[in-house]
């Protein structure tokens, strides 16, 4: 597969999950004929499907992770390269919150402000800028020497740290996901490795933010779905296929923007 179907296949698993987390049950039964609120094997139908969207989403992070880490190994400019993903971490911010962030709690614009100023930043893209912040620091400190090589893991451990402070997608797990990734360099067992531990870190060991004893059916869902990814990343090809730059950055937040309108019109 070429980075343009990588990033293709990544896409559409997204928006999956996005569909199911935004529109929700409403969404799904909305697209059932003949089905309706008042109907069990509606409801039961749309919580099952519901399910299998987000558990197919659980495969879309990893394989942006790993399209980062080979990005930032191909890049021929790595500043311009943070620079896009800081332009739309800042872009999507606004967008995230009134579609999947603050939504889930009832948003309004003073929500939106009070988050700002409790300093959360949680759309992707900051995910992705600070693992790519690290990345950088690691290839221009790596070449001095030991001390050099000390330097870059404590920008990355401050990346990771930056994530989970400030609350964004996937936290410091994610930016520990995309570091990991590149240092495994082109060896995609290894890459494959990397991705399957963190996912039983990520929804067995941390319990997916309930505590490692919670374990249910979700976390098994949730657990097949992000190994799911590792069938794209073995038949990478390396070839970089139909250029897929601006267009990738738009989609985010604009698919948000249309499935937050859809999931207002739906209620």
């Amino acid at each position: 597969m070429s980075s343009f179907a990588l990033k293709i296949t990544a896409i559409v698993l997204m928006t999956l999950d996005h569909f199911a987390t935004i529109a929700g049950q409403l969404g799904i039964i909305a697209l059932i004929p003949g089905a309706g609120l008042d109907s069990a094997w509606a409801l039961n139908l749309s919580y099952g499907i519901l399910l299998a969207l987000n558990g197919l989403g659980r495969a879309a992070f990893p394989l942006f992770a790993f399209m980062l880490a080979e990005g930032c190994a191909r890049t021929r400019s790595m500043p311009r390269y943070i620079g896009r993903l800081a332009l739309f971490a800042l872009i999507s911010e606004p967008v995230y919150y009134f579609t999947l962030g603050g939504a889930v709690y009832g948003a309004d614009l003073g929500g939106f402000i009070a988050n700002i100023a409790g300093l959360n930043f949680n759309n992707i893209f900051f995910t992705l800028a600070l693992a790519a912040l690290a990345i950088y620091a690691w290839q221009r400190l790596t070449p001095r020497g030991r001390g050099g090589a000390a330097l870059g893991l404590l920008a990355f451990a401050l990346a990771a740290f930056a994530a989970g402070y400030f609350k964004t997608d996937y936290g410091a797990m994610g930016v520990i996901l995309i570091f990991a990734l590149y240092l495994a360099g082109k060896s995609r067992k290894l890459q494959c490795a990397v991705i399957v531990l963190r996912a039983l870190v990520l929804y067995f060991f941390s319990g997916f933010g309930y505590g490692w004893y919670v374990i249910g059916p979700w976390q098994f869902i949730s657990f097949f779905g992000a190994c799911l990814s590792l069938i794209p990343v073995l038949l990478s090809s390396g070839r970089r296929g139909r250029p897929l730059k601006w267009a990738f950055y738009i989609y985010y937040p604009a698919h948000l923007a249309v499935l937050g309108l859809i999931a207002a019109l739906l209620h």
